[in-house]
């Protein structure tokens, strides 16, 4: 399924959230999921918990019991996965006795707290870096896999260079779902393994149903509650 593409002129930026971007005060955690399998979230200097990588295929398979991925690796990013399906992990995930005591509370983000994430201080197109640099069209290779690199296919998280917040994989790899609705569909961020630079831009927003699945579409966890 390819996500429904709107325009770049619909895009909401992400200024009313970004006066502390920049910071680099940013924190990292580990929640366990099941035996062995746990996820590392990273704190953001806005205050929210962003999983450090896209939801993998190990993670899901821990909660839900199956793998729907086309493209199968424990560590790549699960796929094939509606927003619907993302719903039902988390309330899977919540209710985990490990999850109830971190005091966190686990979501989807909000399309402008995606956003937030992903540029991480930068004004450009893409995301900023830690030593200080804006990742351009030209260079988008050193953070995301998409149409550029040519080999059609997903790739486990965490590869490519983090953003200057610690987050990997922000662009490319897979469409990320978040909790925003426009009319009937919800927004998509990031651009996947099979899209040009123009749909891994940090302000484009793609849209799809609630029901749609499809082998480019998967998700990052977002979290808010108890700091420490």
């Amino acid at each position: 399924m390819k996500p429904r593409l709107q325009s770049l002129l619909a895009a909401v930026t992400c200024a009313a959230l970004a006066t502390s971007c920049g910071s680099s005060s940013s924190k990292e955690r580990t929640v366990e999921l099941s035996d062995g399998v746990a996820v590392d979230i990273v704190r953001t200097p806005q205050g929210l918990w962003f999983g450090k990588t896209e939801v993998t295929q190990t993670q899901w398979e821990a909660l839900m019991g199956a793998n729907p991925s086309e493209f199968k690796g424990a560590n790549n990013p699960v796929e094939n996965v509606s927003w619907d399906d993302c719903q039902e992990f988390l309330l899977k995930l919540n209710a985990l006795p490990s999850v109830k005591a971190s005091g966190l509370t686990f979501r989807l983000p909000t399309a402008e707290e995606w956003e937030y994430a992903c540029r991480a201080g930068a004004t450009g197109d893409y995301c900023l870096l830690a030593d200080g640099t804006e990742i351009t069209e030209d260079t988008l290779g050193q953070v995301a896999w998409f149409g550029g690199n040519l080999d059609g296919k997903t790739h486990p998280v965490g590869q490519k260079k983090p953003n200057a917040f610690g987050l990997y994989d922000m662009h490319g790899n897979v469409w990320e779902w978040t909790s925003t609705a426009d009319a009937v569909h919800r927004v998509l961020r990031g651009g996947s393994w099979g899209d040009s630079v123009r749909y891994c831009v940090s302000s484009f927003r793609a849209g799809g149903s609630p029901d749609d699945r499809g082998y480019n579409l998967g998700f990052r966890l977002c979290a808010s509650g108890r700091a420490d």
